[in-house]
């Protein structure tokens, strides 16, 4: 999302003052803002200023010898949701930036692999050079429609493992593993089965790598645009 100074001031001071929590008030304090911060649908100027405010409400707490449970109550993922719903939505043309670095990521791994497959693969199997461009788009669109799921499902996994114990976070850390797999196993089918249509194109290994390189600066610069 796009950046604005207030907003990189709030971080950057958050950032200081979590140094000065105690371990167990720290341990919640993050979890809380992971929980916010991973929210995608929150303004991310107004859920920085609340993160702060939370950090010295939580400090002066600390201060006076309570824990963070004690400012958080008993429930603080019920307490998380109800401080996002009082918070606003990002602009949409504020999140453009930001979708569109995912998706330019998207193709350069895209674009990366293939090259190291059609690099590596002909010394032991027979590759073959020649791909129509109708498959090449069904394949670019696969990646980047399984890209935008998995950021959403692995955000979801996140935020499940939080407010916690340890063993509860390893499930998820392996359902997110399970998930990447199942992804890679539906991109090489949708490969397999999609239809060869529309022209066909003769490309060498290092016109993949070429391409990625230049999708991963695409995304890079978008990154900057909105960080």
């Amino acid at each position: 999302m796009l950046k604005t100074n207030a907003t990189k001031s709030y971080i950057e001071e958050n950032n200081e003052k979590r140094e000065l929590l105690n371990k167990e008030n720290l341990k919640l304090y993050e979890d809380l803002l992971l929980y916010i911060r991973t929210d995608l649908r929150i303004a991310e100027r107004e859920g920085e200023e609340l993160l702060l405010e939370l950090l010295d409400h939580l400090l002066i707490a600390q201060q006076d010898g309570k824990s963070a449970s004690i400012l958080f109550g008993d429930d603080p993922r019920t307490y998380a949701e109800e401080l996002i719903s009082g918070l606003p939505s990002e602009k949409k043309r504020k999140a453009i930036p930001f979708i569109l670095s995912q998706v330019a990521s998207s193709l350069a791994w895209f674009g990366l692999i293939l090259g190291l497959v059609h690099l590596i693969l002909p010394r032991f199997v027979e590759v073959r050079d020649v791909i129509s461009l109708g498959n090449l788009m069904i394949l670019a669109v696969a990646v980047i429609m399984f890209s935008g799921l998995g950021v959403n499902v692995i955000f979801k996994l996140m935020r499940s493992t939080l407010f916690k114990e340890k063993k509860e976070q390893r499930r998820a850390y392996w359902k997110a593993g399970l998930f990447g797999a199942a992804g890679m196993a539906l991109i090489m089918l949708v490969t397999w089965i999609a239809p060869d249509f529309g022209p066909n194109l003769d490309l060498e290994w290092w016109v993949y790598l070429v391409s990625g390189g230049v999708f991963f600066l695409m995304s890079k610069l978008l990154q900057r645009v909105s960080n």
